[in-house]
């Protein structure tokens, strides 16, 4: 059994309603890569004057060589793979399906994106960027349902809550799915992000990272949830 630690962030489900994609994300790495992969972050940070949190919102020309040098690290690292969950705003029916709790219908997102990505024989620590929730229990639920769905297969060491000002990887994730949600919302006001998502694709070795992958790729992996 191996132990692997999941970062998890999202972007655009409560944003601007013009823009119908939302994205959530997770970023995995060996558990025993992590410490060496956040001094290496770190490492980029103080190398590159990036002071304070980073991630996609942070990414802006003056900052264009740490950025790619995230880029770099990403792709060479055999460990670090990604995955993203891209849905359609418009379709998701929370009303029929989730009894109008558009919150239960979120976290049910946060279920898909896992489930079919999780190996079996392998052990997972979870750590969700930490938000506010009507329902307080959300996050254990989630851990519950994971584990009763993977019993067997795959082991939930843990899943929680963490804050990303202070978790380097969980701004990794940031930065990857701001880019998704950029490219799937054909947004074009950027040219340093316009150039970062085509290079972000060519590091996780896809042509584009405004479409969906197949089930498949392993290294950054795009899925479109078009169910209910």
């Amino acid at each position: 059994m191996t132990d692997y630690n999941i970062y998890c962030d999202e972007s655009r489900h409560t944003s601007d309603p013009g823009q119908r994609f939302l994205v959530i994300g997770a970023l995995q790495c060996p558990r025993e890569a992590k410490r060496e992969l956040v001094h290496d972050i770190h490492v980029l940070m103080a190398r590159h004057k990036a002071h304070g949190e980073l991630g996609w919102k942070r990414l802006s020309p003056n900052r264009q060589a740490f950025y790619w040098a995230l880029l770099d690290l990403f792709a060479k690292h055999e460990g670090l793979r990604f995955r993203a969950l891209v849905a359609d705003r418009t379709k998701l029916n929370h009303e029929l399906f989730n009894a109008g709790d558009a919150e239960l219908g979120f976290y049910k997102l946060y279920y898909q994106l896992l489930v079919h990505w999780l190996q079996p024989g392998n052990s997972y620590s979870i750590y969700l960027d930490w938000q506010q929730n009507r329902e307080q229990h959300r996050f254990k639920e989630l851990r519950a349902v994971l584990t009763n769905r993977l019993r067997g297969r795959s082991a939930i060491a843990c899943l929680e809550p963490v804050t990303s000002e202070n978790v380097p990887l969980i701004g990794l994730c940031d930065l990857f799915i701001g880019a998704v949600g950029y490219a799937w919302n054909d947004l074009q006001g950027s040219p340093i992000k316009l150039a970062f998502c085509s290079d972000l694709a060519k590091a996780g070795g896809l042509r584009s990272i405004g479409a969906s992958t197949p089930k498949s790729e392993t290294k950054f992996n795009i899925f479109h949830f078009e169910g209910r």
